[in-house]
C-alpha cells in the first residue's frame, strides 16, 4: 500500500523558509568576476527601521564631499572633473591625441577609437552617441567596427544589421576549441551557409567597408558580396594575424555578405570613410576586464597595424562593484595586466582609463548609491596614476553620490530601472558630458 504523503508539500515549504532565514543571518561569500547580488533577508519589510528619518531621505544629485562616504576619498575630486593625464611619455599622452583631433580641422585626416567596455556600452550605447557628436565637429561617416551578428543588433540606432543566416559564434564564454578571439572578444565561422546584411538609417550611404578576418589555413577563400543588389565575389586577405579586406568602395545603402567556407575566421566588418573620426565598440556583456586578458597579443597587434588607433578607452566597473565588498585588489592587478597588454600592442597610444558610472541599491525600500562605488572610483583613479594613463572621473561628473537613483526617477528618465544602465537619453548624456571633458580637458 502506499505511504500517505499529504504532509511532504509542508515539509518543503518549511524547509524553504528555514533555508532563507538562514541566508537571511548570513554574509554570502564575495566570488569576484561574477554579477553584483543582493543581500536576502526574508524579512526586511518586517523590520523596524531604526534609522533617523534624515538618513533615510535621498541626498540631492549635487556631490557632498563630507557625506560619509566620501569620507578620505579626496583622490576622486582632485579636479573640477577633467581629464586627468598621468602619462609621462610624449606620445603616449592625452595632447598627443588633442593635437590629432584639432589637425582634422586643418586638413584631412583620420582619427580612430578603439573602445573597452561591458553592457553600459553594449549595443553602441554611449559610443555611437560620442561618435555622432565627434563626426559633426571633426568630420566623417560610418559606424567603424561591426560584429556579424549580436544579441543586440535591433537596439543600435545607428545601424541596421543581422544576420539572415547563423554564424557559428565563438567567443569569451564559449571557445572550446580555443580559436583567436577579436578586439570584441568574438570570431565568427560559417556554418556552411552564413552572412549577415547591413543597411544605413537616415537615407545615409556607406562610402568604404572592409571585411575583418583572421589568419585561415586555406590557400584563398572567397565571400560573396551583394550591394545594392550588385553581386559579385571578392578575394579574402590571408596575409597577417588580422586581415582587412575592401568589399565596397562606392556609396551604398544596403550590403549583404555572404561565407560558405567554414574555415575563414571572421571577426566582423568595418563601414567608414577615408577622412574623420571613428570609434569602435568592444563592449561585452558581462566584463570587468578580466575576460579581455584572453585577448592573443598577435590579434591585438593585428588590429593595431590595420586600425592604427590613436586612443584606447578603458571602461569597465558596472560588474566589479559586488555590495558588501570594498577589496578591489584583484580588480587592480587584472587593469595592470589588461593595460600592459594594449601598451605592448599599441606601443605610443594614449590609453584614457574611465570609472565606473553612479549605480545604486535598495537599501530598506530607497535607492541610493552602494557605498562601493566611490571605493571603486578611488581605485580606478589610483590605477591610472600607477599605470601613467589617463583617467576621467565619469562618477563625478555624472553628478556623483545618488545621480543613478535621480536618474530613474526624476521626471525625466536616463537610466533603467535596473539602477545600472543608461537609456538613449542617459546615453547623450553620458557622451555629451565626456566630448565637453575631451573638448576642455585640452585647454587646460
Amino acid at each position: 500500500m502506499n505511504k500517505n504523503k499529504i504532509s511532504h508539500p509542508a515539509l518543503i515549504i518549511w524547509s524553504a523558509i528555514i533555508t532563507l532565514l538562514v541566508l537571511s543571518a548570513v554574509k554570502l561569500p564575495v566570488i569576484p568576476y561574477i554579477n553584483s547580488y543582493s543581500h536576502i533577508d526574508l524579512l526586511q519589510d518586517l523590520k523596524a527601521d531604526n534609522k533617523p528619518a534624515a538618513a533615510r531621505v535621498k541626498l540631492p544629485q549635487a556631490v557632498n564631499k563630507k557625506d560619509s562616504i566620501f569620507t578620505g576619498l579626496a583622490n576622486v575630486f582632485d579636479d573640477s572633473s577633467l581629464i586627468s593625464d598621468y602619462a609621462d611619455n610624449g606620445a603616449a599622452t592625452m595632447s598627443a591625441f588633442y593635437a590629432k583631433l584639432n589637425n582634422l580641422k586643418k586638413a584631412n585626416g583620420k582619427v580612430r577609437i578603439a573602445y573597452f567596455g561591458d553592457s553600459y556600452i553594449e549595443a553602441d550605447y554611449v559610443t555611437g552617441e560620442l561618435r555622432n557628436k565627434m563626426q559633426k565637429i571633426y568630420g566623417g561617416s560610418g559606424v567603424g567596427f561591426l560584429p556579424m551578428q549580436s544579441v543586440v543588433a535591433d537596439d543600435y540606432q545607428t545601424i541596421k544589421f543581422g544576420s539572415t543566416t547563423s554564424w557559428t559564434d565563438n567567443n569569451f564564454h564559449n571557445n572550446t576549441q580555443k580559436r583567436t578571439l577579436g578586439l570584441m572578444g568574438h570570431v565568427f565561422y560559417s556554418n556552411g551557409d552564413a552572412s549577415s546584411q547591413y543597411e544605413a538609417v537616415n537615407s545615409n550611404k556607406f562610402k568604404n567597408i572592409y571585411l575583418i578576418t583572421g589568419k585561415f589555413a586555406d590557400s584563398s577563400a572567397t565571400v560573396s558580396v551583394e550591394a545594392d543588389g550588385k553581386e559579385e565575389k571578392i578575394a579574402v586577405a590571408n596575409n597577417g594575424a588580422v586581415n582587412k579586406t575592401a568589399i565596397n568602395t562606392t556609396p551604398v545603402s544596403k550590403v549583404k555578405i555572404s561565407c560558405t567556407n567554414t574555415n575563414l575566421p571572421v571577426y566582423g566588418v568595418s563601414i567608414e570613410d577615408s577622412t574623420g573620426v571613428y570609434i569602435d565598440n568592444y563592449g561585452f556583456r558581462g566584463n570587468t576586464g578580466a575576460l579581455s586578458l584572453q585577448l592573443q597579443a598577435d590579434m591585438m597587434k593585428g588590429f593595431q597595424d590595420n586600425f592604427k588607433y590613436d586612443l584606447v578607452i578603458i571602461h569597465y566597473g558596472l560588474n566589479v562593484v559586488v555590495h558588501g565588498d570594498t577589496n578591489f585588489l584583484w580588480f587592480n592587478h587584472t587593469m595592470a595586466k589588461l593595460i600592459e597588454k594594449v601598451k605592448t600592442a599599441c606601443p605610443g597610444v594614449p590609453i584614457l582609463l574611465i570609472s565606473t558610472s553612479d549605480m545604486s541599491y535598495n537599501e530598506q525600500g530607497t535607492y541610493i548609491t552602494d557605498p562601493a562605488v566611490p571605493v571603486l572610483v578611488r581605485t580606478q583613479n589610483e590605477i591610472a596614476r600607477n599605470n601613467k594613463v589617463a583617467f576621467w572621473n565619469l562618477y563625478y561628473s555624472m553628478g556623483g553620490e545618488n545621480t543613478m537613483a535621480n536618474w530613474v526617477e526624476g521626471d525625466t528618465t536616463y537610466a533603467y530601472k535596473d539602477y545600472m544602465h543608461v537609456n538613449e537619453r542617459g546615453a547623450n548624456k553620458v557622451a555629451g558630458i565626456l566630448l565637453d571633458k575631451l573638448l576642455h580637458s585640452q585647454k587646460n
